[in-house]
């Protein structure tokens, strides 16, 4: 989330924990849904929003062992300070933080839903590499999307071009509007930041259409409905 924003609300409500951020350029929306019962331990009196430091956030998350239990307290709207704790049973030395909370003041969007011309799914890991290998050679990426077919294509005057074809038969899954074909361009910069986000789940959903941004779906848990879902702009062309 640090690549979004510097600070997040978090809200806590009764049956989930939820995150929208958009990133500085307004380019970009990330989306979080953690339901309650996702968690070993859940409990809340009331509905509470959190602004919190991502990067003070990360910080303290990369001194976390693997075998080690988080624990987030606060005793909500009375106090400016989230308490979080790392424990293990195993020999580990336990550690404590407490973070300040940031006054943030900042409005829920409500995205509607609504039907792609294309959705794909492929492996979150294979995707990640291959808009990272297409970073190599533009800023850019193009999409271009077929009954037969989806093609990735960038291209600079300086680096060159580099083009991959995805055939049908090597996706988790596809669905496209009859004889429809796509082409739309997105920035390379901005999904290269989505991609980070490849190790949450084992597949990305990704959904297109023309003059709507790009929907990419990372499913944590498919019978608790704990996702991570960002939206990221088209780009526009000079002659449109």
């Amino acid at each position: 989330m640090k690549l979004y924003s510097d600070c997040v609300n978090v809200l806590f409500k009764t049956d989930r924990m939820f995150i929208q951020t958009m990133d500085s350029s307004h380019i970009s929306i990330f989306e979080m849904n953690i339901p309650s019962s996702w968690f070993d331990e859940y409990y809340i009196t009331k509905d509470v929003t959190m602004g919190i430091n991502t990067m003070l956030m990360f910080k303290i998350l990369s001194t976390r062992e693997k075998t080690q239990s988080i624990h987030m307290t606060s005793s909500g709207d009375d106090t400016d300070i989230l308490e979080m704790n790392f424990s293990s049973e195993k020999v580990i030395y336990n550690k404590s933080f407490q973070i300040p909370l940031v006054d943030l003041d900042a409005e829920q969007l409500e995205i509607p839903e609504m039907e792609y011309e294309a959705d794909f799914s492929l492996p979150s890991v294979d995707f990640s590499q291959l808009v990272n290998q297409l970073k190599l050679f533009g800023d850019n990426i193009s999409i271009s999307c077929s009954e037969e077919k989806i093609v990735l294509h960038t291209n600079s005057t300086d680096s060159g071009k580099m083009s991959v074809n995805i055939k049908i038969d090597d996706l988790t899954a596809f669905a496209i509007e009859e004889e429809k074909e796509l082409n739309i361009s997105f920035s390379l910069n901005h999904l290269c930041n989505i991609m980070q986000f490849n190790k949450i789940a084992s597949d990305v959903n990704v959904s297109i259409s023309t003059g709507y941004p790009l929907k990419t779906k990372f499913v944590i848990s498919e019978t608790e409905n704990a996702y991570i879902v960002m939206y990221l702009a088209p780009r526009i062309n000079d002659d449109e």
